[in-house]
């Protein structure tokens, strides 16, 4: 139980209060006692409590202390030059009164330094932020409810507890409903609330239940709203800590998910997120959320996912990711999630991104070693969830193939992403084509690179003087492979199906080398 000088004098604020500090007005204090007769020795962090005329007459004895004196006379000025902290205030009708009042300063700072242990033994177990909620609700004695920024319910205390019809519908619904949001943002009181987490009171002109609320902050910026309700309990000064400290708590807990550590309080963040794990899943739900979130998506869409495991931000300054991003496609949303920066593409009546945005984008991803992934178009948000799980999967693809480059569509890598999900790594040499296993053998023997040049070849669309310069070779010499080449594995180089065969057969054995359920040493090497 620690209370500083400085909270006494402000307590007393209506007593008119006088303060004489010697040292600081930060003085810590342990407790407090009547100022007697035969009190003992003085106790440097105690406060005590008399009149002055007593005060005078132990003055002799006294060379420290801390005291809240009732002015009865006039103090002595001997006091001057003592270590002392002395708080003044004029004549009082009953000194025991005013003593009791300074006491339950001590006891109420108990009753917050018992309820911070509660608090905080709760987000050491690890049991997540809805027992949190019930155990703030507990030491409250009323309902607690948490939302985030985009009025989705994260938790709630026992619902038995909660008397108020909307919060009750919202509870059930999992989120709050527009009209809802409509109404909370035309109270005054939120219109004004202060940029920390500083609890401030609402009253609703639908409900006589009055509500505490504080804002969750992480790195400055609102993630969420602690709301405590007055259902049972009369708020009172201990509610606004406790509620102030429950929100800290909360916030500490909400660190651990990266999704909250990296929103920045919009309210299309939480949406987005929503939606790609799920938890939107019509479009009832949908048209809700998004009045909530105030925004809308049309049907021209497309998703980027940018890995930043590689970026390196030593030398530049705060926030500069995410400003790069803004303004090189300013009308986009974008957010951080899982380790990766989501961007939503919604072109509303443009086919694709300007030219311009394309080759600056280009340009920051490949200086800041990013790597970027495309997805497809698509028309309906309710579908990101599936785009984005596409563009993880594949981006592991990127790194197991080693593939060259930092921008990649997933439209290139579509083969790879299928025998991914056929689960067939065994069984897929047997979808090969036979000349090609020919080709590799006799490189094996005879060290030459007729695979490699064969794979350039296609790679550049079978011009053969384009091969030649990409392999550093004469073009005589590109012809005279390209003939060995077919001679070797029987192949008709000339025919579209025969090239669809070896391009497949050689995207499975790049795929098979990557996922190491190949062993052909000859194949590392290219």
């Amino acid at each position: 139980m620690t209370i500083k000088l400085r909270q006494i004098y402000n307590s007393l604020i209506n007593y008119s209060p006088t303060i004489f500090s010697k040292n600081s007005e930060d003085q810590i204090l342990f407790e407090t006692e009547l100022l007697t007769n035969n009190i003992g020795t003085i106790e440097k962090n105690i406060l005590y409590v008399g009149k002055a005329s007593l005060f005078n007459k132990k003055l002799g004895e006294i060379s420290e202390g801390n005291f809240l004196i009732e002015k009865d006379e006039e103090i002595k000025d001997d006091f001057i030059g003592k270590d002392l902290n002395i708080i003044v205030i004029p004549p009082v009708q009953d000194l025991n009164l005013l003593f009791h009042e300074v006491k339950n300063l001590f006891v109420k700072d108990f009753i917050i330094l018992d309820s911070s242990a509660i608090l905080l033994d709760a987000l050491i177990k690890n049991r997540g932020v809805k027992y949190i909620v019930n155990v703030g609700s507990e030491i409250l004695d009323n309902p607690v409810i948490l939302i985030d920024t985009g009025y989705k319910i994260l938790a709630h205390s026992d619902m038995k507890m909660i008397t108020e019809p909307f919060w009750i519908r919202n509870i059930n619904m999992g989120y709050c409903s527009y009209e809802f949001i409509s109404e909370v943002k035309k109270i005054r009181a939120v219109q004004k609330s202060p940029n920390s987490n500083e609890p401030f009171q609402v009253i609703c002109s639908g409900s006589p239940i009055r509500k505490l609320v504080s804002k969750v902050l992480i790195d400055s910026n609102v993630v969420g709203y602690v709301i405590a309700l007055e259902c049972n309990e009369k708020f009172n000064d201990n509610t606004y800590r406790i509620v102030k400290l429950l929100s800290n708590v909360v916030s500490e807990e909400l660190k651990k998910n990266d999704v909250y550590r990296n929103l920045n309080g919009i309210m299309y963040e939480n949406l987005i997120v929503d939606l790609i794990e799920g938890n939107v899943k019509d479009n009832k739900t949908l048209d809700e959320r998004m009045k909530s979130a105030q925004c809308n998506f049309g049907h021209n869409l497309q998703l980027l996912i940018l890995d930043i495991s590689n970026y390196n931000s030593t030398n530049n300054p705060a926030n500069f990711l995410k400003q790069s991003l803004d303004n090189i496609l300013p009308n986009h949303k974008s957010l951080f999630y899982k380790n990766n920066i989501l961007i939503l593409l919604d072109f509303k009546d443009d086919s694709s991104l300007s030219d311009k945005a394309q080759e600056s984008l280009k340009n920051f991803i490949k200086e800041n070693n990013i790597i970027l992934w495309v997805s497809d178009i698509f028309e309906n948000i309710l579908e990101i969830g599936h785009f984005y799980r596409q563009g993880i999967d594949t981006l592991k693809l990127i790194y197991d193939l080693d593939l060259e480059g930092n921008v990649f569509f997933y439209e290139d890598l579509k083969f790879y992403h299928l025998l991914n999900k056929t689960g067939l790594d065994k069984d897929l040499l047997n979808f090969c084509n036979d000349g090609l296993f020919k080709i590799i053998q006799y490189d094996e023997d005879n060290n030459t690179e007729y695979y490699k040049t064969l794979k350039t070849y296609i790679e550049e669309d079978r011009n053969a003087v384009q091969s030649a310069n990409k392999l550093f070779i004469h073009r005589n010499t590109m012809n005279y492979r390209l003939d060995k080449i077919r001679k070797i594995g029987n192949l008709n180089l000339d025919n579209g199906e025969e090239i669809f065969k070896i391009t497949m057969s050689i995207k499975i054995l790049e795929y098979l080398l990557s996922t190491e359920n190949l062993k052909l040493p000859i194949l590392y090497k290219y």
